[in-house]
């Protein structure tokens, strides 16, 4: 009974091994989908997504104030924060080619894109700002460091008080 018990034990761990290594194969070896945005030729939509042709992107790891949205500054006046990330959006765009690499496809059709010029982290880019925050729709700690930085020295939407972009869309439905 043991030993029947072991070759079962055995064919289990076989099978979660083939499994585990296919996903790791398809994870790693295989290249993921990756083009270039020239900034000069797309369409920003509002501070955390853009359109290039027909297709629609939105940056992973972050969320922007809405293009509507307004913000308090630090002597509590309303600011259109959503124009300025839409603004901001556009000035780092603006100042070359990214590579993006396809993370996924969201509920409305866009691609979730991670985009880099150089060095340079569109989405870090963009929180450290103060244009957008680390998102927890998806890895609330890509950039955390970021925003963290951007809150401290208050940049942008942490100079004075703000929504979150999540809360501000679930309360002005389009």
């Amino acid at each position: 009974m043991a030993s029947r018990m072991f070759r079962n034990t055995k064919k289990i761990l076989l099978v979660l091994l083939i499994v585990g290594g296919s996903w790791a194969l398809s994870r790693w070896a295989i290249d993921a989908e990756t083009f270039i945005v020239d900034g000069n030729t797309v369409t920003v939509i509002d501070g955390d997504s853009f359109k290039d042709g027909d297709t629609e992107f939105r940056i992973y790891g972050i969320d922007a104030p809405e293009y509507r949205q307004f913000c308090k500054d630090a002597n509590g006046k309303n600011w259109s924060c959503g124009k300025s990330a839409r603004s901001g959006l556009e000035a780092v765009l603006r100042n070359g080619r990214f590579s993006c690499e396809v993370r996924a496809r969201d509920r409305y059709g866009r691609t979730i894109v991670s985009c880099i010029s150089g060095e340079d982290d569109l989405g870090a880019r963009l929180v450290s700002q103060g244009h957008a925050m680390s998102s927890d729709n998806f890895d609330h700690v890509i950039y955390g460091a970021e925003e963290s930085a951007a809150e401290k020295a208050k940049r942008g939407i942490w100079q004075g008080t703000f929504e979150k972009p999540s809360n501000w869309r679930a309360a002005h439905p389009r």
